[in-house]
């Protein structure tokens, strides 16, 4: 638990950490390696929820828990800025309908319909949507190049949509998990876009605590929909108990090595880390769910791999 502590705590960064004997660089890319796993889990758990919990009960339940933990951790920064946060409510309730309420009810929505390996590659194309929506909402320079990254992870995403075939889209045959799935990653991008406009001032686990209840809230009356049609049984209470607090513990604690990550070797070095959750992802769909493997899948991956590649070497540049 002291390395949960020091994780969580969102006054101390990792390079002031004295008497560590790796280098802060190597630090920060085992957070990054870590998070990028414990995402990829999280959308392990969504597959696997599928036949169990409703997404926005599911989202609820996780969202509650993980508000429960996050607190000791950050209840003294919260109350420190409380009177600009209250001035600022209407970014945090942005923010936690996007996050908490619109992309995390949407990606278990999706994955219920759709193969755990879909979700992996499509959810790796979220720095691109970022990009892009940066570019349309605040006008961010970009260039060929950036766009040339834009159009190949597009094509990527497209090819795993339509599972291989261009007859899927003329015929509107598309899988509507993938759809689904995508709509969400639109929504945290447009969430990530929207905290780089107007940045909150907060540690990351800090904005994450406040953002929750806000989430709760709009995730409320969707949840109690599911409840009233008994989309919550007790056949299966024992493993959506478990997913529940998979879900709640360790994607949210690898949100904040993300945070911790991103504050050594910044955004575009760690953007690349994302390109390990499709890796991740697939490990867990064949060895764990038995999915299979296709070769738009394998084309898929490498096309978005190739625009992240792409456009982070020309902001490297």
């Amino acid at each position: 638990m002291a390395f949960v502590a020091d994780t969580l705590n969102p006054l101390r960064s990792g390079a002031a950490r004295r008497g560590t004997p790796m280098a802060p660089a190597t630090l920060a890319a085992l957070a990054l390696t870590g998070a990028a796993l414990l995402w990829s889990g999280n959308f392990l758990a969504g597959r696997m929820a599928a036949d169990i919990l409703p997404p926005a009960t599911f989202s609820a339940a996780r969202w509650a828990f993980a508000l429960l933990l996050l607190l000791p951790f950050t209840f003294r920064e919260i109350r420190a800025n409380a009177g600009a946060l209250r001035r600022r409510w209407p970014l945090w309730m942005a923010a936690g309908v996007l996050n908490i309420a619109v992309f995390t009810v949407l990606i278990y929505a999706g994955l219920a319909h759709t193969s755990l390996v879909n979700g992996s590659i499509i959810g790796s194309a979220a720095p691109i949507l970022v990009g892009l929506l940066g570019w349309l909402m605040l006008r961010e320079r970009t260039t060929a190049r950036a766009r040339l990254a834009l159009g190949v992870s597009t094509l990527g995403v497209a090819l795993i949509v339509t599972r291989g075939d261009i007859r899927n889209l003329t015929g509107l045959a598309l899988n509507p998990g993938d759809l689904v799935l995508f709509g969400g990653i639109s929504a945290f991008a447009l969430y990530a876009v929207l905290l780089k406009r107007f940045p909150g001032g907060l540690s990351a686990a800090a904005a994450l605590a406040v953002s929750i209840p806000f989430g709760l809230a709009a995730l409320a009356p969707f949840a109690a929909i599911e409840m009233a049609q008994g989309g919550l049984g007790t056949a299966h209470a024992g493993e959506a108990a478990l997913l529940i607090a998979y879900t709640a513990i360790f994607p949210t604690i690898g949100f904040v090595l993300w945070a911790r990550g991103v504050a050594v070797l910044g955004p575009t070095r760690a953007g690349q880390f994302l390109q390990l959750m499709p890796v991740f992802g697939a490990g867990l769909a064949v060895g764990l769910l038995g999915e299979s493997l296709h070769i738009y899948h394998l084309a898929g991956l490498a096309l978005v791999a190739a625009g992240l590649a792409l456009r982070d070497k020309r902001v490297a540049a």
